[in-house]
C-alpha cells in the first residue's frame, strides 16, 4: 500500500515538474510572417522621342562584380530568361544592356537618375511590355548586377524606338559598392571547404546568408530604399526584404556550382519572392526569408527544399511568361511572371528528410536514437535537434509523449544523454519549433551553463 501511494506521489510530483518545465516550452507555429515581403516592379518614364544622339557623359566602371571563386567548384553562368526570348530584337537589346552595364552617366539627367546607356533598335517599334520583358529577364539572370533601377524609358523616333536604362549610383559610388559587395561574397564563399555534396553547400550558404542579413520591415517598395531589394543590401548592409534574400541565395550557389533562380509568387495575397534549386537533377523551393526567423535569432528550415505540394500550402507561384500572355487578351503591362517554373516533386532533400530523426513509436530502437543524436549534437556544438514522426499516431499524441503526458520521453532522453555528457543538457529552457503540417519537430539543445 505505501508502495502504491509513493508511486502515485513520484508521479503526481512528476507531473506537476513536467508542467512547470512545458511552462517553458517556447512554441513557434509557423506562419506568413512578412505580410510586407515584395518584389519591386519595373516602372517607366517619358524621354525625349526628338532626341537621335545620346550626348549624356558617361564613366566607365573600373571595378567590375567578381566571378571567381576559391575552392574547386566551377560557378554556373545561367541564362534561363535570355534563352525565352523569342525575338532577335529582345536579344539584341538584351545584349547591349550587358555591353553597356558598366558604363554610368556622371550626373543625373533631367528625372533624377544616373543614366546607363540610350540604345537604338532601328526598324522596329517594340512595345512597352517587350521592353519590359527584357530588362526584367536581364535582371533574372544577373542579380549580381545590383545597381541596375527597375526603371526604363522609351520612345519611337520614325521605325526606331529608343530604350534607355538607369543606375541607382552614380559611377563613382558603384566603384565603391562593387568593391564592398566582392569583399562581402567571398567572405562568405570561402566557409565552403572542397568535396562537400551539394546539399551541404546549399545549406552552409543558406545559413551564412541567414546569420548576416535580417528582414527590413515597413519597406512596400524601392523608393523605400534600392539596397532593400537587391543582393547588395542582404550582403553587404545586411537589411533586406525577400527579394534581396532570393537573389542573394541565387548568387551564391551559383557560384558554388547549384542550379538556382528566383520566383515570383504570393503569400496571404502580398508579393513574395523565393528560390528555386537543382540538387541531383531534381528541383526544390527554397525560401530563404521565410527560414530567417529575426526576433529569435533562429534558422528554422522549414522552407528548405520543399516540393509543389508542400510549398503552395503557404505559396501562391505566379505563372510563366508563356502561359500569361496566351491567357491574356492583350498585353500586360506588369512584372508578375516567372521566366522558369519548374516542375518540384521531390522532397528527397528537405532538411527534415535529410537529417531529422523518424519516430514511428517510442520503442527501445527509437530510444537509442534520439539519445545519440542528442550526445553527437551537444558534443559537436550543434543547437537543434530534427525530428520528424510517423503516421501511427496523431501528431498532437506525439507531441503530448513527449512533453506533456507519460512517457514524457523528452526529459528521458535528457536524462540518459547527460549520463554521457560533460555538458548538461537543460530540462528548464526548452524551446521549441511545432509544424503540424509536416508532421516534423525541432528542438533547440541548451545546455545548463548557458
Amino acid at each position: 500500500m505505501k508502495r502504491m501511494l509513493s508511486g502515485i506521489l513520484y508521479g503526481m510530483l512528476l507531473g506537476f515538474a513536467v508542467l512547470m518545465f512545458v511552462a517553458c516550452i517556447y512554441l513557434i507555429i509557423n506562419t506568413a510572417k512578412r505580410n510586407n515581403s515584395s518584389y519591386a516592379e519595373t516602372d517607366v518614364v517619358k524621354i525625349d522621342e526628338t532626341s537621335r544622339n545620346d550626348n549624356a557623359a558617361y564613366n566607365d566602371i573600373s571595378a567590375e562584380v567578381s566571378s571567381e571563386l576559391p575552392g574547386s567548384y566551377a560557378e554556373i553562368d545561367l541564362k534561363y530568361a535570355y534563352s525565352i526570348l523569342d525575338s532577335e530584337n529582345k536579344q539584341y537589346l538584351y545584349d547591349k544592356i550587358e555591353e553597356n552595364i558598366y558604363s554610368v552617366s556622371e550626373e543625373k539627367d533631367n528625372n533624377g537618375h544616373y543614366r546607363i546607356a540610350r540604345l537604338r533598335i532601328e526598324g522596329e517599334h517594340m512595345s512597352e511590355f517587350d521592353i519590359r520583358e527584357v530588362i526584367n529577364a536581364y535582371i533574372y539572370d544577373n542579380p549580381h548586377i545590383f545597381w541596375v533601377e527597375n526603371l526604363f524609358g522609351y520612345a519611337y523616333a520614325d521605325e526606331d524606338t529608343i530604350v534607355e536604362f538607369y543606375s541607382v549610383l552614380s559611377a563613382d559610388e558603384c566603384e565603391d559598392c562593387i568593391k564592398l559587395f566582392n569583399k562581402k561574397i567571398d567572405e562568405i564563399m570561402s566557409s565552403l571547404k572542397s568535396g562537400l555534396t551539394e546539399y551541404e553547400r546549399e545549406k552552409i550558404l543558406h545559413d551564412k546568408l541567414l546569420d548576416g542579413c535580417r528582414y527590413k520591415k515597413g519597406v512596400e517598395s524601392s523608393k523605400d530604399g534600392w539596397q532593400y531589394f537587391s543582393a547588395y543590401g542582404a550582403v553587404v548592409t545586411g537589411e533586406a526584404v525577400c527579394e534581396g534574400y532570393a537573389k542573394s541565395m541565387q548568387i551564391l550557389l551559383s557560384k558554388a556550382g547549384i542550379p538556382c533562380l528566383t520566383l515570383k509568387g504570393e503569400s496571404n495575397g502580398v508579393s513574395h519572392m523565393w528560390n528555386v534549386v537543382e540538387l541531383n537533377n531534381e528541383w526544390y523551393h527554397l525560401d530563404p526569408t521565410w527560414d530567417d526567423n529575426d526576433s529569435d535569432g533562429l534558422i528554422i528550415y522549414e522552407y528548405f527544399n520543399l516540393d509543389n505540394e508542400n510549398i503552395s500550402r503557404t505559396h501562391k507561384i505566379n505563372a510563366d511568361i508563356e502561359t500569361v500572355l496566351s491567357d491574356s487578351e492583350g498585353e500586360i503591362l506588369n512584372s508578375r511572371y516567372n521566366f522558369f517554373v519548374p516542375l518540384c516533386t521531390s522532397m528527397n532533400m528537405n532538411y527534415y528528410n535529410k537529417e531529422g530523426i523518424l519516430i514511428e513509436k517510442f520503442d527501445s530502437e527509437t530510444d537509442k536514437k534520439v539519445i545519440h543524436e542528442m550526445v553527437d549534437k551537444i558534443n559537436h556544438e550543434e543547437n537543434y535537434l530534427p525530428l520528424k514522426f510517423g503516421d501511427i499516431m496523431k501528431y498532437n499524441e506525439y507531441i503530448n509523449m513527449m512533453f506533456y503526458k507519460s512517457p514524457y520521453k523528452y526529459y528521458y532522453y535528457i536524462d540518459h544523454a547527460n549520463d554521457m555528457l560533460d555538458r548538461k543538457i537543460s530540462k528548464k529552457n526548452i524551446s521549441v519549433l511545432k509544424n503540424e503540417n509536416n508532421s516534423v519537430l525541432r528542438i533547440k539543445l541548451v545546455t545548463e551553463n548557458e
